[in-house]
């Protein structure tokens, strides 16, 4: 009886949180422009496996922030009718044994993204300063896109609005540093969600309310464009 009570509280849960959401994304994604007849949102959890991305002054992987947001993304797109194919979806590099791992991981994430027809590709990040004040989310976007610009502003925009009210940063087109963005055929942008050198940043991104929040202002701009 415990058991099938707990169930039931978990199932009501995540009712009453789905419910605000799906109503919400209805006002974004019309039926005669359904996301789902026309895109494939491609979600890269960036790093994985033996590369953990960067660290929190208090040792939190990178790696776990972006899988965590990565799921809960691709959870929402899900519930809002919205085609979504994760890159990796557990801690985990793309790369065959034996080869140059950080060259071939790469090369098998840009490969995984041309593999999807009409794919727009959210890529997962977090930030890192030698200056601890540094805070607030950053997008970067492909140059080879128009569209790519777009999707930036409106998710960047979207996290103002509902999480980050002092932040003043813009977004930037990405050069051959970033390689997933500067080889990309389709539109793409790398979120780097925040710096997890800043205290109190690192404190809400590792928050799953925070996440979730996060994944939320995502979702909604992706709709806002599509």
């Amino acid at each position: 009886m415990k058991k099938m009570y707990l169930i039931i509280c978990v199932l009501l849960s995540l009712t009453l949180a789905l419910y605000p959401l799906k109503k919400r994304v209805i006002s974004y994604v019309s039926a005669e422009s359904s996301v789902s007849s026309r895109y494939t949102v491609v979600i890269d959890a960036g790093h994985g496996g033996k590369d953990a991305g960067t660290s929190g002054i208090d040792g939190t992987t990178e790696k776990s922030i972006n899988l965590n947001i990565a799921l809960i993304l691709r959870d929402y797109l899900s519930v809002s009718g919205i085609k979504v194919e994760l890159v990796r979806e557990g801690d985990y590099e793309l790369y065959p044994e034996n080869s140059d791992r950080n060259r071939s991981d790469l090369y098998n994430r840009l490969d995984f993204v041309n593999f999807v027809d009409n794919a727009v590709l959210i890529s997962i990040h977090q930030n890192h300063y030698s200056d601890e004040s540094a805070k607030g989310t950053q997008i970067w976007y492909s140059a080879n896109i128009e569209e790519s610009k777009l999707y930036a502003d409106l998710i960047l925009n979207n996290v103002k609005s509902l999480l980050q009210s002092d932040n003043k940063r813009i977004n930037k087109k990405s050069d051959s540093n970033y390689y997933l963005l500067y080889k990309a055929s389709v539109p793409s942008i790398m979120i780097e969600c925040g710096f997890m050198s800043n205290r109190d940043e690192n404190e809400k991104l590792k928050d799953i309310n925070y996440q979730k929040k996060f994944a939320y202002a995502i979702l909604t701009g992706i709709c806002g464009e599509i």
